[in-house]
């Protein structure tokens, strides 16, 4: 009997320090691995190491709970001065390094960003850049990642290079999901179930419910498809 209340006990921690874990990362936003600065990425490590202790450390849950709270409440008001102070901001993620321009690669800049010249040409043709004669300038971004610009001659052609006139695209909403209607969806876009029956019908789509996904643009654009 013992062992099966340890095992509930920290069965029920368990769910408690995941509810935890998961309201302090959604205080800290929607960003992902890749964006993250080194601080969140530390942070988020440290957290996810004390919600671990949290789940088994049964007679002193509340010690551990805590230290969450503290990370987190640390790390959002890092993020708030972050985006009310350039100097707080430029503190915690640093700034962009620029590591090659005009065909010239800068070895220093290399060296302070701790980056060689082998991981540096994998980025290049991770971009797509074999060649780095087509590269004018390549800048290393605050999370990590390097962002090249191409020269004039090597930058892709659009529509309005070649004067073409197309219509303004625009985002797609959410119409039916796995058989259900959005209905405030079809509210916010100003249509209406008999539209979306019409749509369907058209489409040769009987019963919205046989619909595993449906969605319109702003324009005449319309999609649905059935579930395999």
């Amino acid at each position: 009997m013992k062992v099966a209340a340890e095992i509930f006990q920290v069965i029920l921690m368990s769910v408690l320090s995941l509810i935890v874990l998961f309201i302090v990362t959604r205080l800290g936003g929607k960003r992902q691995i890749a964006q993250m600065s080194m601080f969140d990425y530390v942070n988020s490590i440290t957290i996810g190491s004390i919600a671990a202790e949290m789940a088994t450390n049964i007679e002193e849950w509340y010690k551990p709970m805590t230290g969450i709270i503290v990370y987190g409440l640390i790390a959002w008001l890092v993020h708030y001065a972050a985006c009310k102070g350039i100097k707080a901001r430029l503190l915690v993620s640093g700034q962009s390094i620029v590591l090659m321009e005009n065909g010239v690669i800068y070895k220093h800049e290399l060296k302070r960003a701790s980056i060689d010249i082998n991981e540096f040409l994998a980025q290049s043709r991770i971009a797509g850049y074999f060649d780095l004669n087509e590269v004018q300038s390549a800048v290393l971004e605050t999370n990590g990642h390097i962002s090249f610009l191409p020269r004039a001659k090597n930058t892709p052609v659009t529509v309005g290079d070649i004067d073409l006139h197309r219509p303004e695209v625009s985002l797609w909403t959410d119409l039916i999901l796995d058989g259900e209607i959005m209905r405030e969806n079809l509210s916010r876009i100003g249509r209406d179930e008999t539209w979306l029956v019409k749509q369907l019908a058209q489409g040769g789509y009987g019963d919205p419910g046989s619909v595993f996904y449906a969605a319109c643009d702003n324009g005449n654009g319309f999609f649905a498809c059935r579930s395999e």
